[in-house]
């Protein structure tokens, strides 16, 4: 009975270390998503910016076509 008494107290032990190890890992993956998600958002407004860019310089390529013909 003292066997099964100790066991069972291991298996709980086990059990929330492997609770405690995945609580852990959810905190990192979270502060990583977090990163992520503002990395995305850099690179989108970025993206954004430079397509502002193309197009000014496509219509100013069509301006100086324009001019030259």
């Amino acid at each position: 009975m003292l066997s099964n008494r100790e066991s069972a107290r291991r298996s709980r032990r086990r059990k929330q270390a492997h609770l405690t190890e995945l609580e852990t890992q959810v905190a990192q993956l979270r502060v990583e998503n977090s990163s992520l998600l503002k990395r995305l958002a850099d690179i989108s407004q970025k993206y954004s910016e430079s397509a502002v860019d193309n197009r000014v310089l496509k219509a100013d390529i069509e301006t100086l076509r324009a001019k030259d013909g």
